[in-house]
């Protein structure tokens, strides 16, 4: 079984760090694009992107299960390939092994301790 490595990846820890790690995929595409957004607007526009992957699949942002996470993440890729294309692929494909790597560190959905 999964184990929580120390205590400190919780669901909270995973949504924060899913969004740093949007945010700065989104910095990296931004930056090919020839495009600069303020670091203020780019993480609100991040927060949302993300939010609305987690209402769609139905998942507690607040209280996001493992598997609720993994799917959300997923929707978050799919949405980003959809919208920025192959050219996003290189920088799509390494955040998300990172966020998958956080998100294996969380216990599995039957062993939270509620």
């Amino acid at each position: 079984m999964a184990k929580k490595h120390n205590g400190e990846i919780t669901p909270d820890v995973a949504v924060e760090r899913l969004i740093n790690c949007f945010e700065t995929a989104n910095e990296e595409i931004n930056k090919a694009l020839g495009q600069e957004i303020p670091k203020k607007e780019l993480r609100a526009r991040v927060k949302l992107f993300v939010g609305d992957a987690f209402r769609k699949c139905n998942v507690d942002i607040k209280n996001p299960t493992k598997e609720g996470l993994k799917e959300a993440m997923g929707l978050c890729r799919i949405n980003t390939k959809k919208m920025l294309g192959p050219m996003a692929d290189p920088i799509i494909k390494k955040h998300y092994a990172e966020m998958s790597e956080i998100i294996e560190k969380l216990p599995d959905d039957g062993d939270k301790d509620d």
